[in-house]
C-alpha cells in the first residue's frame, strides 16, 4: 500500500514538473512559432496605393494607402476593405515586400459589407513567389491571440499582435456621409492599429485567415475586425464566375438582448423559444431604420423585432443575410414581434447592387451621380434623386453644398443622374434654372436655388463604370446652342441719361474657374464698379475683385437689372481693373458716367463718399480727406496680386460698410474707395482705402493701347531722412530732392527687386532711389511716371556711394498670362508676375499654381509653388517646350520631371501619366477670348 502511494505521488511529482516547465517555455515556443508563421506568409501581404480621382459616394478625391492579401495568386485576387477598392473611380497598385510593383484593377465591393476584392495580372510578378492565404474554416474565439500583417501608419509591412476580446461589437461607425457598414456583427480585439492597416489579414498561429482588418479606435486601442463567411462566399464565386447575389430589405437592424427585448414586449414563451433554439446568441435582431418608400417601409416599424423569414426562426445577421441573398427580386414573408403581438407581412427583396451608383456626371467642375443606399441612409430619404459628391462653378456660387440631394430641376422632378442629364443638355448656355434640394444636415428642408448653365470652362460629360475596361470612360456631351447675344448698338433717343454719381456705381461679381495665379482659396469676389464711359459700356472695379481676365462677369444696375461683363484690362501694376458691357441692355436704365476731378486732393478737403453697402444699397457720408500716406499690406504666403508702390488716401470717420467713389464739392469724382486685400496669416483680410482718380484715367488710356507702360520692377517704400543721412546720403542730395519735392519729408528706399528683372543687376535691398533722368524723386507716382519708356537713368545711393546707370525697363500689358494647362491634376501656367516679384523667381518654366487631390500629382509629390524646368532630360523654358515635352504620353508612361522650388532646390519626381481620369488641356487667350484645347484624346 504505501509503495503504491508512493508510486502515484511520483508519478504526480513528474506531470506537475512536466506541466510547470511546458508553461515556463510556452512563451518562447509560441514566440518562435509566431515568427516561422509571420515569415511564411508574409510574402503575401501587400501594401496597396490608391488615387481617387473622383468624389463618389460620400468619399471625398484622394490619394492613401492601405493593405491587402492575395486569396487567389493564380488568378491574381486581393482581399481587401471595400473602402479601399471604393465604389467610385479609383486607380491602384500593390507593393510587394520585395518592392516590386503591380498594377491593380477593382474586382468587386461588398454594396453593404467592409470587404472587395483586386485582381492583378500574376505575370507582373518576377522576382517572388507570393504566398496564397487560406481563409480559416474555424470561427475566431474570444482570447484567441492574433497577428494583424500589414502597412500600419504608412509602412510597408508592419506586425501587430492583439487578443480577440468580443465577437458580436456593432459595425464601427465611421460619420454622417461617409461609408458605415450595418447589419453585421464586428470582432473587436485589443490592438493599437492606425491609417494603412485596413485591410490587413487577421491570422491565426497557423497562418489562416481569421478576419479582415477594417478600423481602429486609436484613442482606446482597439481594432475591429469584419468576420469571414461572406468574404468567403464571395470569393468562391468570384473564382468560378458565379453572380454573387446581394439582396436587401432596405431595412437596418441592430441586436438587442432580451433584458431590452422583454421592454419591447417579448414574452416568456417566445424568449424561452428562441432561448433554446439560439443558446449561444444573447438576444434578436430588431429594426432600426427603413428607407421611406420601400416596400418595408409600409410593412414594418421602428422597434420590431424579428422572429421569423419564410417560417425560418432567426436571431442573428448571418441568417438574415442569406435568407434576404437566396430571395432576390421575390417576395419573403416576415414574422415580427410589435409590442407584444405577434405580425405577418410580405416583403420583395430588392437587389442590392441595383442600388448602388455605376455613373456620374461631370458639369460645370462638379460631380453627380444617383443617390445611393449608403447615402439614403444618411438622409434618411428614398433612394431616389441626384447627389451632389462635390459642388463647384455656378452650382456652388448659388449656394448648393456638397454632399446635398437634387429633387427638382428645370421645373422637373429628378430621380436619377440620367434625367438630369438630359434636363441639362436642353439648356441653351446662360440661362437661368431653378433647382430643389436637400442638405445632408437638414434633410427635412426643401431648399431652392436659381443656378446659372455654364459650360465654358468644364466639360460636360458623362461616365460609367466598365469592369472589362477596369475604369470609368467618359463621353461628351453634344454641343448646346449659346445664348443669343444681345444687339449692342444703341438707340439714343431711348437712353435714360443720368448726372448723378450715384447711377454710376454697379455692383461688380465675378468668378474664376481655375486655382491659378496664386488664388487657390478664394476665386470668386463682388464689390463695387464705377461707369467710366456709358457709351463704350467701360467700368471700372478693383483688381481685388476682377482679378484675372480669366473668368465670369456680372455687372447689376439699380440692384435689379444683371448683365454679362467682359474683362478689357488688368491693370499691371495698381488694384484696378477695366469691365465692359453691352449698353443696350441697360439703356432703359438711369445711367450715369462720372467725371474725373483734374485738382489733386489735399488733406482737409471736404470729402462726400458714395458707395454701395453689401446689400447693393447706395449710401452717403459727407466727411474730409485726412492723410495722402503710403500704403503698406502684408504680403500673401502664396505669390498672388498685391498693391505696392502708392500713396492713399484715408478719411476722417469713414463708412466702412461701403465701397465706390469720393466726389468734391462739384461732383468730381477725385478718387476711388475701393478694396484692397492683403495676408491674414491663411486667410484674406480686406482694407478700404482712397486711390486717386489718376489712375482711373490711365487704365482707360491703356486699354486703348494710346500709351504703353513700365516698370523698374521695384518694391519700394519710405524713409526718414535721417536714416537716409545715416546711410551716407549727402546732405545737397537731401536739398535738391526737397526742393524739387518740397510737399514731401521722405526718401525712397528699395524693399524688395524682382529677381528676373534688369533692375536686380543694379539693385539690392536698402538702397535709396535718387532720381530719374536726373529729376530727383520722392514719390511712388513720380518714380512711375518719370520710367515710362525703354530704357532710362536712375541715380541711386549703394554702400553709401552715388551711383547713376542705365537701366532697362520692362514693359508690361494687361494680360499677365495666356495660356493655363491643365495636367496630371496640375494647373500650370508661364510665372505669373507676382511669382516673379514676391517669390524672386525666372520667367522660365511653367509654374504650378495648384493641384488636384487624388491625381498623379499628389500621388508623386508634385505641388503648387515650383516651376518645371526640365521633362525627360529636356529643358523647358517656356510654355511650348512644355507643351511639346508632354503632348502625347502614353497612358500609364512615366515621365521624369525636374522642379524648382522659390529657394531654387531642384527636385526630380518620376511621375505616371493617367490619361483615362488626368487627360491634358489647354486655356489659351486668343483675340481677347478664352478658347479650349485638348491635347490629349481619351481612349
Amino acid at each position: 500500500m504505501f509503495n503504491k502511494n508512493k508510486n502515484i505521488t511520483h508519478t504526480l511529482v513528474i506531470l506537475f514538473s512536466f506541466i510547470f516547465l511546458t508553461s515556463c517555455s510556452s512563451p518562447l515556443t509560441s514566440k518562435k512559432s509566431w515568427n516561422d508563421t509571420v515569415t511564411l506568409v508574409s510574402s503575401g501581404v501587400v501594401s496597396i496605393q490608391t488615387d481617387v480621382p473622383v468624389s463618389f459616394d460620400g468619399k471625398w478625391n484622394s490619394s492613401g494607402y492601405g493593405t491587402g492579401f492575395i486569396v487567389d495568386a493564380a488568378r491574381g485576387i486581393i482581399l481587401t476593405n471595400r473602402h479601399i477598392v471604393t465604389p467610385g473611380p479609383v486607380t491602384a497598385k500593390a507593393i510587394l515586400i520585395n518592392n516590386e510593383e503591380i498594377d491593380l484593377t477593382p474586382l468587386y465591393i461588398d454594396p453593404v459589407h467592409d470587404f472587395g476584392f483586386f485582381s492583378y495580372d500574376p505575370s507582373q510578378i518576377k522576382h517572388l513567389q507570393p504566398h496564397q492565404f487560406k481563409l480559416s474554416n474555424s470561427n475566431p474565439k474570444i482570447g484567441q491571440e492574433i497577428r494583424i500583417i500589414g502597412n500600419d501608419a504608412g509602412q510597408k509591412i508592419s506586425i501587430l499582435d492583439g487578443t480577440i476580446a468580443r465577437l458580436d461589437r456593432d459595425a464601427p461607425v465611421y460619420g454622417l456621409g461617409r461609408y458605415n457598414d450595418f447589419n453585421t456583427f464586428y470582432i473587436q480585439a485589443a490592438t493599437a492599429s492606425t491609417g494603412g492597416s485596413s485591410g490587413s489579414p487577421v491570422i491565426n498561429i497557423h497562418g489562416e485567415v481569421v478576419a479582415l482588418n477594417a478600423g481602429s479606435q486609436t484613442k482606446s486601442a482597439h481594432a475591429f475586425y469584419l468576420p469571414l463567411e461572406k468574404v468567403k462566399i464571395a470569393l468562391k464565386k468570384l473564382q468560378t464566375n458565379e453572380i454573387i447575389s446581394r439582396g436587401s430589405i432596405q431595412t437596418t437592424f441592430h441586436a438587442k438582448p432580451y433584458a431590452e427585448l422583454k421592454r419591447l414586449g417579448l414574452g416568456d414563451d417566445l424568449e424561452a423559444k428562441y432561448r433554446n433554439q439560439f443558446p449561444e446568441l444573447p438576444g434578436l435582431l430588431v429594426v432600426k431604420s427603413i428607407i421611406p418608400e420601400s416596400s418595408a417601409a409600409s410593412s414594418l416599424e421602428v422597434g420590431d423585432i424579428l422572429l421569423s423569414i419564410n417560417e425560418q426562426s432567426l436571431a442573428d445577421f448571418s441568417a438574415l443575410e442569406n435568407s434576404l441573398n437566396s430571395h432576390v427580386n421575390k417576395t419573403i414573408n416576415l414574422s415580427v414581434l410589435r409590442r407584444g403581438e405577434v405580425l405577418s407581412t410580405s416583403i420583395i427583396v430588392d437587389d442590392l447592387d441595383m442600388m448602388m451608383p455605376l455613373s456620374f456626371l461631370k458639369f460645370d467642375g462638379g460631380i453627380f451621380h444617383n443617390l445611393s443606399y449608403q447615402q439614403a441612409r444618411h438622409f434618411n430619404k428614398p433612394i431616389k434623386g441626384v447627389y451632389v459628391a462635390v459642388s463647384a462653378g455656378s452650382f456652388s456660387n448659388a449656394g448648393v453644398p456638397n454632399k446635398s440631394l437634387i429633387t427638382e430641376f428645370n421645373g422637373v422632378h429628378v430621380d436619377t443622374v440620367e434625367e438630369f442629364d438630359k434636363q441639362l443638355s436642353r439648356i441653351i448656355n446662360g440661362t437661368k434654372v431653378h433647382l430643389r434640394y436637400f442638405s445632408l444636415n437638414d434633410p427635412n428642408t426643401s431648399n431652392y436655388a436659381l443656378v446659372e448653365i455654364n459650360r465654358t470652362w468644364f466639360e460636360h460629360s458623362y461616365c460609367h463604370k466598365d469592369p472589362l475596361l477596369g475604369y470609368w470612360p467618359c463621353s461628351q456631351s453634344s454641343k448646346i446652342p449659346e445664348a443669343v447675344e444681345l444687339d449692342e448698338s444703341i438707340n439714343h433717343d431711348s437712353m435714360v441719361i443720368s448726372t448723378k454719381p450715384e447711377h454710376a456705381l454697379v455692383e461688380v461679381n465675378f468668378s474664376s474657374p481655375y486655382s491659378i495665379q496664386g488664388r487657390s482659396g478664394k476665386n470668386s469676389a463682388s464689390g463695387t464698379g464705377v461707369i467710366v464711359d456709358r457709351e463704350k459700356g467701360w467700368v471700372v472695379v478693383p483688381r481685388s475683385v476682377v482679378f484675372s481676365s480669366l473668368g465670369d462677369v456680372k455687372l447689376i444696375f439699380n440692384n435689379r437689372i444683371e448683365v454679362k461683363g467682359k474683362v478689357e484690362y488688368i491693370h499691371p501694376l495698381h488694384n484696378l481693373s477695366l469691365v465692359s458691357y453691352a449698353p443696350s441692355s441697360v439703356s432703359h436704365l438711369a445711367v450715369a458716367e462720372i467725371i474725373l476731378s483734374k485738382q489733386a486732393i489735399k488733406p482737409g478737403d471736404p470729402i462726400r463718399q458714395i458707395g454701395l453697402n453689401y446689400e447693393g444699397v447706395i449710401e452717403y457720408r459727407d466727411t474730409n480727406v485726412d492723410t495722402n500716406d503710403e500704403l503698406w499690406l502684408k504680403q500673401f504666403n502664396v505669390p498672388q496680386f498685391i498693391e505696392k508702390n502708392i500713396d492713399t488716401i484715408n478719411l476722417v470717420n469713414p463708412n466702412y460698410s461701403i465701397d465706390g467713389i469720393l466726389i468734391n464739392e462739384a461732383e468730381e469724382v477725385v478718387a476711388l474707395w475701393t478694396i484692397f486685400e492683403e495676408s491674414n496669416g491663411n486667410d484674406v483680410n480686406t482694407i478700404l482705402t482712397g486711390i486717386s482718380a489718376e489712375y482711373i484715367e490711365e487704365i482707360m488710356l491703356l486699354n486703348e493701347g494710346r500709351k504703353p507702360i513700365y516698370s523698374i520692377d521695384l518694391n519700394l517704400t519710405k524713409i526718414a531722412p535721417v536714416n537716409a543721412l545715416q546711410m551716407g546720403l549727402p546732405e545737397e542730395w537731401l536739398n535738391k530732392i526737397a526742393h524739387q519735392n518740397p510737399q514731401t519729408d521722405k526718401l525712397l528706399a528699395v524693399y524688395n527687386v524682382a529677381e528676373s528683372s534688369k533692375s536686380a543687376e543694379l539693385f539690392k535691398r536698402g538702397d535709396l532711389l535718387l532720381a530719374i533722368n536726373d529729376t530727383p524723386v520722392s514719390s511712388f507716382r513720380q518714380v512711375e511716371l518719370l520710367t515710362q519708356s525703354p530704357e532710362v537713368e536712375v541715380t541711386y545711393l549703394s554702400e553709401g556711394k552715388i551711383h547713376s546707370k542705365r537701366l532697362t525697363t520692362t514693359l508690361l500689358n494687361g494680360q499677365d498670362i495666356e495660356q493655363v494647362f491643365y495636367w496630371s491634376g496640375l494647373y500650370l501656367h508661364a510665372p505669373h508676375r507676382a511669382a516673379q516679384q514676391q517669390g524672386n523667381v525666372s520667367d522660365d518654366g511653367v509654374y504650378v499654381a495648384s493641384y488636384s487631390y487624388g491625381s498623379p500629382a499628389t500621388r508623386y509629390g508634385l505641388y503648387a509653388m515650383q516651376r518645371i524646368v526640365e521633362i525627360d532630360g529636356k529643358s523647358i523654358e517656356t510654355t511650348d517646350d512644355f507643351v511639346e515635352a508632354v503632348k502625347g504620353k502614353k497612358h500609364q508612361s512615366s515621365v521624369l520631371v525636374k522642379t524648382l522650388d522659390f529657394k531654387n532646390n531642384s527636385k526630380v519626381i518620376t511621375l505616371r501619366v493617367d490619361n483615362n481620369y488626368w487627360p491634358f488641356y489647354e486655356i489659351k487667350y486668343t483675340d481677347g477670348e478664352w478658347e479650349k484645347i485638348d491635347h490629349l484624346l481619351r481612349h
